[in-house]
Parts: C-alpha cells; sequence; structure tokens
C-alpha cells in the first residue's frame, strides 16, 4: 500500500493544537486500524468522519476538501502524494474540529488536499490527517493490539527493566521524519519512521540483488518480507514492506537515490514504541509493559 502523507513543495507555518486537554496527565483516544494503519473518529463542522494519525504530514492537520464542505480557500501549493498522485494544496479558515469526542484547537487556518484517492481505501467519511506537530507535543504510544492511542503529559521515569526492550535517540530535521540507522544483516542504511506507512523500503537495483542473495528480502516483487533486522542493538522479527527503486519513477522523496528503510504500521503494531519528540527518544517496550495497562 502506498504511503498517504504528501511531500509538498512548499512550506507552511504549524501553529500548536492540544490533542491531551490542559491539566490532564493521561488520554487514552479510540482508534481504529483500516488497511493496517491508525485513525481516529473526528467531527469537522458537524460532520462525523475519520483521520489518519500520521506523523509524516507536517502540519497540525490536513484536510481532505473531497469529504468536506470547506469554507472559501486559496491555492498555497502543489506537490504529489508520495504514492504519485497530484495533490493540490488549498488554505482556508479554520472549521470547528473534535478529536475522539474532544474539542481540537486547530490554528485560525487549515490546509486541504484533494485526497479522493485515500477515500478509495478508507472510504468515503476519509476527512484528512492529523500531523507531527499534533502528535510531538506529547509523549505517546499506538497500542494496536487495544487499538488505543494514549497520549502522557510526560514520559514515565518509572518504567521497570523488564517492560522496556530498549531506546533509539533519533535525528528529526524541519519537516522530516524521525530518523537512525538499520542494519539489514550486514547492509546498513538510514531508517525512518512513519506512522502513516505500512513500510517501504527504497532500494538502489543492487542493493535489492544484494538483500535478495543474503535471503534478507524474500517474497514476490513489489511486497517483500524484510528479516534481519537490527536497530539500536535490538533485533526484529521479519516485517512486510513495499519496494521502490530508489531514484525511479516511483520514489518521490528529496533524499535523491540512497537506500533506506522507512518503518510504518505494519512494523509499529508488533512493536509498541513510546514516541518522546522532546527528547528525540523512542523507547520500545514489552507488549505487557505496564503503561499500556488501561
Amino acid at each position: 500500500m502506498v504511503r498517504l502523507a504528501v511531500t509538498l513543495m512548499f512550506l507552511t507555518s504549524s501553529a500548536s493544537a492540544q490533542l491531551l486537554p490542559s491539566g490532564q496527565d493521561r488520554r487514552d483516544i479510540a482508534i481504529e486500524v483500516i488497511d493496517g494503519r491508525a485513525v481516529v473518529a473526528v467531527t469537522v463542522d458537524g460532520q462525523d468522519g475519520l483521520m489518519m494519525l500520521d506523523n509524516g504530514t507536517p502540519e497540525v492537520m490536513m484536510l481532505n476538501r473531497d469529504a468536506l464542505d470547506l469554507p472559501m480557500g486559496r491555492e498555497v501549493g502543489r506537490g504529489n502524494a508520495a504514492s504519485g498522485q497530484p495533490v493540490v494544496v488549498m488554505q482556508h479558515d479554520a472549521p470547528v474540529v473534535m478529536v475522539g469526542g474532544l474539542p481540537f484547537a486547530v490554528p485560525d487556518h487549515v490546509t486541504s488536499g484533494n485526497f479522493a484517492f485515500v477515500e478509495e481505501g478508507f472510504g468515503p467519511e476519509f476527512m484528512g490527517f492529523i500531523g507531527s506537530p499534533a502528535l510531538a507535543e506529547a509523549p505517546f504510544l499506538l497500542d494496536f493490539p487495544r487499538k488505543r492511542l494514549i497520549l502522557l503529559r510526560a514520559a514515565p521515569q518509572d518504567l521497570a527493566p523488564a517492560d522496556v526492550r530498549g531506546r533509539i535517540v533519533f535525528s528529526i530535521w524541519e519537516d522530516s521524519l524521525p530518523t537512525s540507522v538499520v542494519e539489514v544483516g550486514q547492509t546498513a542504511m538510514l531508517l525512518e519512521f512513519d506512522t502513516g506507512d505500512n513500510g517501504t523500503i527504497y532500494l538502489q537495483d543492487a542493493s535489492r540483488a544484494t538483500l535478495i542473495a543474503a535471503g534478507s528480502l524474500t517474497g514476490g516483487s513489489d511486497t517483500m518480507v524484510l528479516s534481519g533486522l537490527r536497530v539500536g542493538g535490538m533485533d526484529f522479527e521479519p516485517t512486510p514492506v513495499r519496494v521502490v527503486q530508489a531514484g525511479g519513477p516511483e520514489d518521490f522523496r528529496n533524499s535523491g537515490a540512497s537506500d533506506s528503510l522507512r518503518l510504518g504500521a505494519a512494523f509499529l503494531a508488533q512493536n509498541p514504541v513510546l514516541w518522546n519528540f522532546a527528547s528525540t527518544e523512542l523507547v520500545f517496550l514489552s507488549p505487557t509493559a505496564t503503561v499500556l495497562v488501561p
């Protein structure tokens, strides 16, 4: 499946918005899982629908104007989805938004895209994306088995050693994804974490041949199984990935024709992670960690 966050040829400012209400130390929001991705219930100007939790979207919120009757907007940019579809981005006065049944203070202006192609997989109630600025404000966990987004006022300081598999300190640049390094067998490459992706590996032809020969990449042609993952001293079970030729016609990254791995929802569903943007740290947890207990 394609990654649905949008790579745009412009920058817009993103104001703050609170998913965790002031005075509340923890909030659990129910999620649904559609095509492997986590979505939450929202209401936009009284219309009920769903939005994807996508830390690859650089805006607090990006709306799907093909599903919403938005105020008149103005064009602010054009770009492509990572899967190639052209997207015209418009800016609008902000609608009234509820997320998980509580008010969500969006910026005065929000952006929208023509995301009818996303509705093909997510249904006509798909209303857009909740992006990185909203998710980065508080430590959070995506608990796929229990179908919850857990937001915390502060990262827990009393995690038992048995609860923690390991920690990764990541790098992040403006509008970029949390980035680290992964070993795939004997091959090292850049690693990105993206809740809006189901898992994608970008490979030069020679690199793809090397991984196949080593048995690290097996299965079909476009979607394959990646084995031998090692990150931050932790070994991980095989995970499905979409294989894209680095620098090829389906590669819409801005980083050039380099090998890289993007681990997304399929990986995160099997490996619970506490995201902490304030300390640029990902804490990999045991599935039975205390913080995951309702």
